[in-house]
């Protein structure tokens, strides 16, 4: 499939709709699929949606997915991301994930960390495409992480 090109710009409370509905048609599929439906809970994502720092790629006239990143300490806290179907393996994750480093990189942060279950082979690759290394974080879970550049 062609590249598309994404502006991203930061959610407003009239996007959580759309973006619990993208949410549900991405994650809770992710989950089912690996075994475990009951990590999907739309609640948890709504309160991630209230709490977390949300981008979201507008492709055209639709929305090509979102990031949610919280910071932490010396961290920019990659806490989900999901691409419309519609426009899966199109680069939109790609330009999320460089959104979010340039913010990272804005604020003087040192790394950009993620936490990814194994078995989820896309986000693995998207991450270590973006130079994340990963450690054993329990028997399910890759915790990624990314030096990000010293700041003067």
């Amino acid at each position: 499939m062609d590249r598309v090109k994404c502006e991203i710009r930061e959610a407003d409370r009239d996007d959580q709709g759309m973006l619990v509905l993208l949410a549900e048609e991405t994650l809770h599929p992710l989950a089912t699929g690996s075994g475990h439906p009951e990590r999907y809970q739309a609640a948890e994502v709504i309160s991630l949606l209230d709490r977390a720092e949300v981008y979201v790629a507008e492709c055209g006239d639709e929305p090509g997915g979102f990031v949610a990143v919280e910071t932490e300490e010396d961290a920019c806290a990659v806490r989900c991301i999901c691409v419309n179907p519609g426009f899966e393996a199109r680069g939109v994750a790609n330009q999320l994930l460089d959104w979010v480093e340039g913010i990272a990189i804005e604020r003087k942060l040192a790394r950009l960390v993620a936490w990814v279950p194994r078995s989820d082979t896309p986000s693995l690759h998207l991450y270590r495409g973006h130079g994340f290394a990963g450690r054993d974080e329990d028997d399910e879970l890759l915790a990624l992480e990314k030096r990000l550049p010293e700041q003067d």
